[in-house]
């Protein structure tokens, strides 16, 4: 009898090991979306996402699926004359996270928010900062965006895209309930032109006539670069959200530039293919170690054509030897001549980079 009772005893306990260690691997895989035995690999995009929401005037455009991100690319219609749209950086209370619907206590929090774009136009590179941001809006204007998440692990089928912690059922919200998760092989992905058609039927019903409806990439020429910085074309996110934070804080403030005062302006916009003609700028430089806005023959301006910017007046801050993005700026604010292109009313849009001790900024109209 006692043989038999400890063989049972052995036996429970082996069961009871095993459970616990399941449990427990279960728990830490559902905790690690990015885990590679809980996430494909595959990359794909969904252009036709399935999905509810509260209100006519936002819509999804689509999800894009990466090695490590899902990417939830969001469209807004304001209808206010005097609004604002505000965004919530990573770590707020308000920002966006994703739930899955048959597990409420599986979220995946958002990594960052990308390309927040008025009309086509960026004007925050990069949102990654536990912070708000208010834009100012105007009835008809159209706000896109790109939400990050973790690549979201394939048992989750349906997930709520929701704005703030509890905020389900907030109608004021920029909510998507019961978004369909989808997979590579899915046969519900569509294509860009359903997307195209999508966001062209979504703001017709809005009214909007001030925003450009996406075109396929085919059709789209891109920005010529020159070969010698191919490498270094890419713009820093958080170097251009920082520039752009800088010169319209001095720009909505005022300030003084040498003995003349200059009232609050306009702020500008930050442009990447101006960021790019700069960038050959400082490049160059660091490769000649000169200090000239012309290179190989061409200015400013020639530069700016050849990505594609045509324009008559363009201006060019330079500066050299500083190490941070305050003191470049700075550095600006008290030369007159530079302060007064900042604080410039018929300024637009701006670009900007650095190549180890050389700065430049490009402002145009």
């Amino acid at each position: 009898m006692q043989p038999y009772f400890n063989y049972i005893l052995s036996l429970f306990t082996l069961f009871f090991i095993t459970v616990f260690i399941t449990k427990n691997s279960v728990a830490q895989d559902l905790n690690q979306p990015n885990n590679a035995t809980s996430v494909s690999e595959k990359t794909f995009v969904d252009y036709k996402p399935i999905y509810k929401k509260w209100q006519n005037n936002y819509i999804l455009d689509k999800i894009d699926y990466t090695k490590d991100r899902t990417i939830f690319h969001f469209r807004y219609v304001s209808h206010y004359e005097q609004g604002t749209a505000t965004y919530y950086g990573p770590g707020e209370d308000l920002a966006w996270f994703l739930k899955n619907d048959k597990n409420s206590s599986e979220i995946f929090k958002m990594i960052e928010i990308k390309n927040i774009a008025r009309n086509g136009k960026v004007e925050i590179p990069l949102l990654n900062a536990k912070r708000p941001v208010q834009l100012i809006t105007h009835d008809n204007d159209v706000f896109t965006c790109e939400v990050h998440f973790p690549r979201i692990p394939n048992h989750i089928k349906v997930a709520d895209f929701i704005e703030g912690v509890g905020a389900e059922l907030k109608t004021n919200h920029f909510n998507c309930l019961d978004v369909q998760m989808k997979t590579f092989d899915s046969q519900d992905l569509g294509s860009q032109q359903d997307m195209i058609a999508n966001i062209t039927d979504f703001q017709k019903q809005e009214g909007v006539t001030n925003n450009p409806i996406p075109e396929l990439p085919e059709t789209i020429e891109e920005p010529k670069i020159d070969e010698r910085i191919e490498e270094e074309q890419k713009v820093d996110g958080v170097f251009a959200q920082r520039f752009l934070e800088l010169t319209n804080e001095l720009r909505t403030n005022g300030c003084h530039c040498g003995g003349s005062y200059f009232a609050p302006v306009d702020e500008v916009a930050w442009s990447d293919t101006v960021a790019y003609a700069t960038k050959e700028l400082v490049v160059n430089l660091w490769k000649t170690d000169g200090m000239t806005t012309d290179i190989g023959k061409k200015s400013t301006v020639q530069r700016l054509s050849e990505v594609g910017i045509e324009t008559e007046r363009a201006y060019e801050n330079m500066s050299y030897s500083f190490t941070e993005i305050e003191q470049a700026f700075r550095g600006w604010k008290l030369t007159p001549p530079q302060c007064k292109r900042l604080m410039d009313a018929r300024v637009k849009r701006i670009g900007a980079a650095r190549k180890e001790k050389y700065w430049s900024m490009i402002l145009i109209y």
